[in-house]
């Protein structure tokens, strides 16, 4: 059972602006769990990439394909996310991948402006832009902790040409200063439990952390099954087997 349906309103603001932000989608019990299993999870350190900005700042981020039926799969595989993903999408969907995006205080990096598309499309072979990401906050995202930012109706200019910066891979920022003319800039600030869902050609980015206080995200993706990569690589498809939204409050470790 899908307890928190998104409203038309909702869905029509997706589709109009590239992303919408759901407040409180998760409970603050959920959201408690979520912040005692990752902030106590040393494996997600050892197991992080260390990504450079242009200025060599680092943001860490631990990025797995496979769902299970650990703790965090009870996210990415709840219903709560999946019926949305799909709704959203259009299609039937599957998942792509979980990451937990960690910034830590003063020193984590900034994210240069890109598109998810952007190496999607060349990393997992993907041929339509017929995916999206859902950002559920772990703990506050604010500006000064270095949220994240979006340019609104930015993915209605299809996907721009990428190249790497630092560790990343931006956007051409030839394209993304004119688009900047025409399209708002929204900090997305957020409250634990607040999710954001947005396209896969939507511009965004988000700048350094200059504050005491660290922002860590969990990030779940999802890609239409008619939309898996052409060709055999890295981008392996698992398929995916949904659970109500009661399977966070009621997990056990085995």
């Amino acid at each position: 059972m899908n307890a928190r349906k998104l409203t038309q309103e909702q869905i029509d603001a997706y589709h109009s602006d590239g992303y919408v932000i759901v407040r409180g989608y998760y409970t603050p019990e959920e959201i408690k769990r979520l912040q005692d299993a990752a902030f106590n999870d040393d494996s997600l350190n050892e197991r992080a990439w260390q990504k450079k900005d242009g200025t060599g700042k680092v943001s860490k981020v631990c990025l797995w394909q496979q769902t299970g039926d650990d703790f965090y799969s009870m996210f990415s595989r709840g219903r709560r996310l999946v019926d949305t993903a799909e709704t959203l999408i259009g299609e039937p969907i599957y998942h792509t991948s979980t990451k937990i995006m960690m910034k830590e205080p003063f020193v984590g990096g900034a994210w240069e402006w890109h598109q998810d598309f952007g190496y999607w499309h060349r990393d997992n072979l993907m041929l339509y832009p017929k995916s999206l990401s859902c950002m559920v906050a772990i703990n506050r995202a604010t500006v000064e902790n270095g949220c994240l930012q979006v340019l609104k109706g930015s993915h209605h200019l299809g996907r721009l040409d990428h190249s790497k910066t630092g560790d990343q891979k931006g956007a051409d920022m030839l394209f993304v200063n004119e688009a900047m003319k025409y399209h708002e800039l929204i900090n997305v600030e957020l409250e634990p439990g607040d999710t954001l869902f947005f396209h896969c050609n939507l511009l965004h980015k988000s700048n350094e952390n200059r504050s005491s206080e660290p922002r860590w995200s969990m990030i779940c993706a999802y890609n239409a099954i008619t939309n898996q990569a052409f060709q055999e690589n890295e981008a392996i498809y698992y398929p995916l087997y949904p659970v109500d939204d009661d399977a966070i409050l009621n997990w056990k470790a085995a």
